[in-house]
């Protein structure tokens, strides 16, 4: 995992992404674990946000059930400061590519000032920096819980990062 994180630190130095802080990383996946399983039972996307409380530690809001294509997470109240949106992308299915973000999901955390976490039915994190507007694979297949009927290949190559406008060619009909 660590070697992981140098990686995409250095990655995200070279293509002008910023990478989370590890103690966050770590916090993300803790949270996204159990959110990983009732998406995969419910087949829908599970979404909250990670913020800071005013001392200055890390909080999660209400992770809240959303539907098979996207989630609106419930904003905190004026005592938690933003950092990352939070959710998953339900369970999977062949026909449905969500190994990697959507170009709705940099969009909206661009929109809202933050950046983003997604988890993937194949057990995929991905990092959004909002401001850079790209998408950085923290970790791979199986970092997080893995839908058992997940088939890796499906979705085509899957690469280590995505802009806003690769994603918007990948998700135009062709």
């Amino acid at each position: 995992m660590l070697a992981e994180l140098f990686l995409t630190v250095l990655s995200a130095t070279l293509c002008g992404a910023s990478a989370p802080p590890a103690h966050e990383v770590a916090a993300v996946k803790a949270r996204l674990a159990p959110l990983q399983l009732l998406s995969f039972a419910t087949d829908l996307e599970y979404c909250g946000y990670l913020g800071r409380d005013p001392d200055g530690g890390p909080v999660f809001t209400e992770m809240v059930r959303g539907g098979h294509y996207g989630c609106t997470p419930v904003l905190p109240g004026d005592d938690v400061a933003l950092i990352a949106s939070v959710h998953t992308h339900g369970a999977y299915s062949p026909e449905i590519p969500s190994e990697f973000p959507t170009a709705l999901d940099i969009a909206s955390d661009a929109a809202e000032g933050i950046d983003g976490y997604v988890a993937t039915p194949g057990g995929r994190l991905w990092f959004i920096d909002g401001r850079a507007r790209i998408a950085l694979q923290l970790c791979g297949p199986g970092c997080l819980p893995q839908d058992p009927r997940f088939h890796e290949g499906d979705d085509g190559p899957v690469a280590a990062r995505y802009s806003h406008r690769t994603l918007i060619g990948l998700e135009s009909p062709q």
